[in-house]
């Protein structure tokens, strides 16, 4: 598809610049033109419905239309929907032959639920599309569902990439597969990032392979830069793309608040207490309020406190997060459409692009964890097109209270994180070349080729992908034996799965979402004298397990007591009384590198404008960040307390406050480096103290520093700190203190499951290998005493070191330290930035009380 023709067929819409195959559309068709594009009958429906095409709808139908791959990326609330499916819909009335023609996919399942839900309302009132079929394929999908789907495919299918790569495992489906024309992926930024984006974008290659003529992709995203690496991901390596960026000009009324430290009698109260005396005000005044909390356990713990505070509203307030039961879940959703529901909790399962247009108040129970989760959160108020976007921020700490400053000027100045596409992950690869050998023979050469065309493997090594057929030989690199393989090999050279029992066994192990065994929790009811249990979701193995018959615990915002167990499942009953938070292991957020790079910067710069005075700050923070009294003068009286006990770092040197204990000496870095960065920083540090002056240290590393307690009271000097960061040999000193790491051993077992090594969901059910944790504490030391240079352990290596423990950002922090300054300060109490690493609400409460004197 040569750019000249790409120009010359979409003249309405032309392009203004390029990079390689992706090209950049400028100027969108007029609403006539772009109408123009879709059946007589669709565009009239179109009209009569929603009168003109939006901005996006403009670029879309003329570039689909003409058989083009396109990445469009659009505010919420623009249509990005029916921006993508219209075109396809008119192609179907057009060529209205049999068989499954267009693969819709997303990462979460409220989305595709509320996608095909708006379809089937488009089709219904179209009777010339009445006929055109739509159906859904998750993991909530019943087997029965699943079978009939395959009998007779719809011509639209809605999945995710885990049912996709199921789908491509099964000949039956394979061979429905064949007659797909179009594929729609939504939040592209979702997943492009991650393993699921690594596993959708081999399972679009395989799909390329069986179809008669190459698919057109449509990729669609709210938040997505930058759009170049974004459009490489949606279309494979070396394909064409045409990018559309429409901005997002609505109107954004957000407001950032610090909780109050007491009730409204004056007196000290709980956080809850505090946290729904504020969102009282929020919800009585709107018709839909939903309450984003960032983990699963704080959402059922506001939901109850909801629920508990407003009996009267018992059957409008409602929790929505994974962990719940399909059928719960889909309630919520159902009752959210419709204007039903009052108040919603949710941890991230609501949070992407599901149409919901009675909400008119979003509500944040701490900061969202980045710019980027702010826009999409935000955007689930005001989902129409020109309708305000409104959102309340709580904080409980000053630190809070900055982070959430800083997110919120980066959302509004539309400075969303920089998407990363995953690079090669070979435990994810291993799944596709079983997946691929469930079918057919391959050649090793054709599967190398394959694989390249999906853009996370375009830089794969061939070395690196022998080694994977190595492992599921069952084989070392010397071709002795010594795993049971996956694979079998032909005499002519080819690979196919070992036999049917095996793909049997591990097509029930394919995905990349590697979480904690779950319990499933039923609830009894009766029914006519007879004992009923109805699904109400899952908690974690190590929570459940630990559940005494009696205890109270939290599930859908409901307190439920445990009553006894049933095979593996956890019967209980709803009870009163005060229940247990649960526990989700795989629950919280981590924040990005360049919204911590922002949150140093914001307090150097704040730091600057203090020296002309407490009010010059606060009336800096008003006028440049749009905060209100309350939170101005907190984050004044924040500062210039670290400026007096300490001081504010800055980008000219790296500040290392002392503090004296009994028994040692407790060291705080300031650094403007992520999490991972300081953990890689911590572990060389404490691995030099030891080897070089012999000294123990305990280490704790956090966004913005890195906690070393050392023993003894022996004080290290500049001089010394200088010796002891130097950039020499410190990716080395990192490997070594990460060798034989549970945080090695834990990223091995992840990779272990992920690469079909071990398998969660065995023929018979769970049967635990060697106990809980064997992987860590057993396997990881037998694979390695094997093959030190194992592909699976390489593999978590590379992990680690990148995600976990990033230890060539932290080299390169060394190396710009070694022309700036360190400056060490002795302290008689710990500094408000450094305490807020520990105990956030106590550097708090400091700071206010330092506010009296001050």
């Amino acid at each position: 598809m040569a750019t000249e023709a790409i120009t010359k067929t979409t003249r309405s819409a032309e392009y203004h610049c390029s990079h390689g195959n992706i090209h950049f559309l400028n100027y969108p068709a007029s609403p006539a033109t772009a109408l123009s594009s879709l059946s007589d009958d669709l565009a009239q429906w179109f009209v009569r419905n929603y009168d003109s095409p939006t901005r996006a709808q403009r670029f879309a139908w003329p570039t689909l239309a003409q058989g083009h791959n396109l990445l469009l990326t659009a505010p919420t609330g623009s249509g990005k929907t029916f921006a993508a499916f219209l075109p396809i819909i008119t192609q179907i009335l057009t060529d209205p032959g049999p068989g499954l023609r267009c693969l819709y996919i997303a990462p979460l399942k409220a989305l595709i639920r509320d996608v095909a839900k708006n379809l089937r309302r488009c089709l219904r009132a179209i009777p010339k599309a009445n006929h055109v079929r739509i159906g859904l394929r998750t993991g909530d999908t019943s087997r029965h569902v699943r079978k009939r789907l395959l009998e007779a495919p719809p011509h639209i299918l809605a999945t995710t990439p885990e049912s996709l790569a199921v789908l491509l495992s099964q000949p039956v489906a394979r061979a429905k597969l064949s007659t797909l024309r179009w594929i729609v992926v939504d939040e592209v930024h979702a997943l492009a990032g991650n393993k699921r984006g690594a596993d959708l974008a081999l399972g679009l290659e395989r799909l390329e392979v069986l179809v008669e003529r190459p698919l057109q992709r449509i990729g669609l995203s709210a938040t997505c830069t930058p759009l170049n690496e974004a459009a490489h991901f949606l279309v494979g390596a070396d394909r064409p793309c045409a990018v559309a960026s429409v901005p997002d000009t609505a109107n954004i009324d957000l407001a950032i608040e610090p909780l109050p430290l007491t009730d409204e009698t004056g007196l000290p109260a709980s956080f809850m207490k505090r946290l729904l005396n504020r969102v009282h005000d929020e919800i009585v005044h709107h018709k839909t309020t939903l309450i984003f909390a960032n983990t699963r356990a704080l959402a059922e713990r506001v939901g109850w406190a909801l629920a508990k505070r407003y009996p009267e509203r018992l059957d409008q307030i409602a929790v929505h997060h994974s962990s719940l039961a399909p059928a719960r879940r889909r309630a919520v959703e159902r009752r959210l459409k419709q204007g039903k529901l009052w108040a919603v909790v949710t941890s991230t399962s609501l949070e992407l692009g599901i149409d919901i247009g009675s909400i008119d108040g979003v509500v944040f129970v701490h900061p969202p964890g980045g710019a980027a989760r702010l826009v999409q959160r935000l955007g689930r108020s005001g989902h129409r097109p020109g309708q305000p976007r409104r959102g309340l921020v709580l904080t409980s700490s000053t630190a809070e209270l900055i982070e959430a400053t800083v997110t919120a000027a980066a959302g509004r100045e539309g400075q969303i994180e920089c998407l990363q596409v995953i690079e090669q992950p070979l435990d994810v690869l291993c799944q596709h070349l079983v997946g691929m050998a469930m079918s057919e023979t391959w050649a090793p050469t054709d599967a190398l080729a394959l694989v390249r065309q999906a853009y996370p493997y375009r830089n794969l090594q061939e070395g690196d992908f022998a080694r994977c057929l190595d492992y599921l030989s069952g084989r070392h690199a010397d071709g002795s034996v010594w795993l049971p393989a996956r694979l079998a090999w032909t005499d002519d050279s080819r690979f196919t799965i070992a036999s049917e029992a095996i793909a049997k066994l591990l097509r029930r192990n394919l995905g990349t979402i590697v979480s904690d065994e779950l319990r499933a929790i039923r609830l009894i009811t009766e029914e006519a004298g007879q004992e009923k249990k109805t699904a109400l979701g899952t908690l974690d193995e190590l929570f459940a397990d630990r559940l005494q018959p009696g205890d109270r615990f939290l599930l859908g915002g409901r307190p439920l007591e445990y009553r006894r167990r049933e095979r593996a499942a956890l019967l209980v009953r709803e009870a009163g009384g005060q229940p247990a938070p649960p526990r989700w292991t795989s629950s919280g957020l981590s924040l990005p590198a360049e919204l911590v790079k922002r949150l140093f910067l914001f307090r150097a710069a704040a730091g600057e404008v203090l020296r002309d005075g407490r009010d010059a700050l606060a009336e800096w923070l008003r006028s440049h960040y749009g905060l209100e009294t309350p939170a101005s003068t907190e984050l004044t009286q924040y500062l210039l307390l670290q400026e007096t006990v300490s001081e504010i770092p800055d980008d000219r040197a790296l500040l290392i406050e002392g503090l004296t204990h009994d028994a040692g000496i407790e060291y705080a870095l300031h650094t403007p480096l992520p999490r991972a960065a300081n953990e890689a920083l911590a572990r060389g540090l404490a691995l030099r103290l030891e080897r070089d002056l012999g000294m123990h240290a305990e280490t704790l590393a956090v966004d913005l520093g890195v906690l070393l307690y050392v023993r003894g009271l022996h004080q290290l000097q500049p001089d010394t700190w200088r010796r002891l960061l130097t950039p020499s040999h410190w990716g080395e000193d990192v490997q070594s203190a990460l060798e034989g790491s549970w945080l090695l051993r834990e990223r091995f077992a992840d990779v272990a499951m992920t690469s079909l090594m071990l398998l969660r969901h065995p023929i018979g059910g769970r049967r635990k290998v060697g106990g809980r944790d064997w992987a860590e504490r057993r396997l990881f030391e037998q694979v390695r005493a094997a093959d030190p240079d194992f592909v699976l352990l390489q593999q978590a290596e590379r992990e680690v070191t990148v995600e976990a423990c990033n230890g060539a950002l932290s080299q390169a922090y060394l190396h710009e330290l070694s022309w700036k300054m360190i400056r060490s300060r002795w302290l008689s109490e710990p500094s408000p930035f450094a305490a807020s690493w520990l105990t956030g609400q106590e550097a708090r409460t400091s700071a206010r009380a330092l506010s009296v004197a001050i």
